[in-house]
């Protein structure tokens, strides 16, 4: 009998217990629940397709990718330009994927318009070579390569946008598309938030939704280490000759290379220094010679690609730099008529058969640190729609950059990922 009702006891006590198990579960899914209704609701008009990263740069084509640097030729000049003291940086890759995304959604004289700036010849399948070059610009590990896109719409604009483009934003540039409230303030945090994530947090944007329609967005981000690295113990604080004046207690990385290719022009001098992905040419003016100077000719990139180059050992000294920047693209490109192009009545109709709109902003954000271990690097490209009806040297050659200069960041798949101008190694 008492042990009946020593067993009765116990299973009361693992009754109770059970029953507070459950009252605790539903007070923490409550407070989940609660928090879940917090989140903004984003309806996905597109998902990205599948892909795996790949190291066939064999199947890229020579011709898109020298495509590539030719936008980049035309486009960094205009990008690059800088007052005084102030350091540049641009993306070609990364504003040639956003404006490749407007491209797929024109039509008739904008669309044959946008493939000539963007060097689109002949029947050129551009979705199709940047759907493989995408899987080329993703790595992982000590050197990570990551690029992603996406876009974001108004909710009333969702039912108005052509399938045909969103399946080839989904296929093509494996990007996803999502009908949101531009109304909502978290909307904004939740794109903002989507580019920090996209940048490794690198980058993290003041988006304003609210005068556009709807916002397209491009991410790059981008770390790799020297093939060779810097030792810290090499470096040395020296001066830097900025346009303003001479800059004391710069921190310069010394090391010495051998066997490295080397140009030398009229203008400046040019050598890369290896990553275990790609590679940075770096460019030093003549004295007296401004970057801006180069930069003006587009004829000045070119050169520095396609020149044959000498081999010498190389004893670098670079300053170690680290910086932000932010430039409003249609302003920059004015004179490459951008602007007109996809504001003067663009056909839109692939995007939105049933409505007429405008390309009312286009910017650029962009971040990178230099130093002993390597380099990385992020940029992101917001393009905003708004509808408007519904010699040879001797043994070793020394490359001091004590004085503003050039840069241009490559991947190991050819592409022109980053160009960048060095006023002032001090400011961030």
């Amino acid at each position: 009998m008492t042990m009946k009702k020593e067993s009765n006891t116990r299973t009361l006590s693992l009754r109770l217990r059970a029953i507070t198990f459950l009252i605790c579960l539903s007070i923490l899914a409550t407070a989940v629940i609660g928090c879940e209704a917090k989140k903004i609701s984003a309806s996905t008009l597109a998902k990205p397709a599948a892909v795996e990263p790949s190291t066939l740069y064999d199947e890229f084509s020579d011709a898109f990718r020298k495509a590539l640097w030719e936008f980049a030729f035309k486009t960094s000049g205009s990008a690059l330009t800088v007052k005084d003291d102030g350091n540049a940086l641009y993306s070609p890759i990364s504003l040639y994927y956003a404006l490749a995304m407007v491209e797929a959604g024109a039509g008739g004289h904008t669309k044959g318009e946008l493939r000539a700036f963007l060097e689109m010849l002949g029947e050129t399948d551009a979705g199709a070579e940047l759907q493989k070059l995408y899987a080329l610009m993703l790595h992982e590990g000590t050197s990570e390569e990551l690029i992603a896109n996406a876009v974001w719409m108004r909710s009333e604009l969702g039912d108005l946008v052509g399938q045909d483009w969103l399946d080839q934003l989904a296929n093509r540039f494996y990007a996803s598309a999502f009908k949101v409230d531009f109304k909502d303030k978290a909307t904004a945090e939740k794109m903002s938030k989507w580019v920090e994530e996209q940048t490794r947090g690198k980058i993290k944007p003041e988006v304003d939704p609210t005068e556009a329609d709807m916002i397209l967005m491009n991410t790059l981000y981008f770390k790799a280490e020297w093939a060779e690295a810097f030792e810290e113990m090499s470096n040395r604080q020296d001066s830097f000759y900025a346009p303003s004046g001479t800059l004391a207690d710069v921190t310069f990385m010394n090391n010495t290379y051998f066997n490295q290719e080397y140009l030398v022009a009229d203008l400046f001098r040019a050598s890369a220094i290896k990553l275990k992905n790609g590679k940075i040419d770096f460019i030093l003016p003549n004295e007296g010679v401004l970057p801006e100077t180069l930069l003006a000719s587009p004829d000045f990139l070119k050169t520095v690609y396609e020149s044959e180059r000498k081999t010498a050992d190389i004893a670098f000294s670079i300053p170690k730099f680290s910086y932000k920047t932010k430039i409003d693209i249609f302003e920059k490109m004015k004179a490459l008529g951008l602007r007109e192009m996809l504001q003067n009545n663009p056909d839109l109709s692939v995007m939105l058969p049933n409505s007429e709109a405008i390309v009312s902003q286009i910017t650029q954000e962009a971040f990178i640190d230099l130093n002993e271990d390597g380099v990385e690097a992020a940029a992101y490209t917001q393009i905003d729609i708004k509808l408007t009806s519904a010699p040879v040297m001797d043994d070793v050659i020394e490359m001091t950059f004590d004085r503003p200069f050039i840069y241009v960041i490559s991947d190991d798949a050819g592409v022109p990922l980053f160009v960048g101008v060095v006023n002032n190694p001090l400011a961030s």
